[in-house]
């Protein structure tokens, strides 16, 4: 294949995949910029390895693969660049508690931090995400239950999910990303 016609492909297959992957990759991380920048050196690495020269289908396989794993790969380092207050002990006394009595009677339970978190979502989008995550039930059954289609059901449960990481996201609430992670583990084995 001459460099030519592999560059050909190479464009035709980014237009192709671009849009998709970035739209992945803002759905981990809720940040247009970093999520190009993740996808962009995706492609970056697949054309230095060459693999544009897979088939189509594997090739889309392997870069939503590979989406996922990056931006994960990114909020880990991301995560493990943020530093506790509790780790300075001065800074921690100087910050007044989130009840604002300073008696240091503001801390949340992680149900407290679940409950504001799912309070932020529409009422209907929040019935919909219970069903679907604490009573393990399925679409199909939630779309009949509510007289809803299992499509409506679909678009509401990914738009609790967008609300809940752009909560978690703006709260810093790390500890509520990592509850809200358990607890749908847990439901989804039962």
């Amino acid at each position: 294949m001459t460099k030519k016609h592999r560059k050909e492909i190479f464009k035709s297959l980014f237009e192709k995949h671009y849009p998709r992957l970035c739209a992945i990759a803002v759905g981990y991380i809720s940040n247009k910029d970093d999520a190009e920048d993740i996808v962009q050196e995706l492609f970056i690495t697949a054309w230095n390895k060459e693999l544009d020269a897979l088939p189509e289908k594997e090739f889309a396989a392997y870069m939503t693969t590979a989406v996922k794993n990056g931006s994960l790969s990114f909020l880990r380092k991301k995560s493990e660049r943020m530093v506790s207050i509790e780790d300075h002990p001065m800074a921690a006394s100087s910050v007044p508690d989130e009840s604002g009595d300073g008696y240091g009677n503001g801390r949340k339970s992680p149900e407290e931090m679940l409950e504001a978190a799912l309070a932020t979502l529409p009422p209907k989008c929040k019935e919909i995400f219970l069903m679907a995550k604490l009573k393990g039930m399925k679409y199909r059954d939630i779309a009949e239950n509510l007289n809803l289609s299992e499509k409506t059901i679909e678009n509401q449960m990914t738009k609790a999910i967008k609300l809940l990481r752009v909560y978690v996201a703006e709260n810093c609430f790390v500890l509520a990303m990592i509850f809200i992670f358990i607890l749908s583990v847990i439901v989804n084995q039962a």
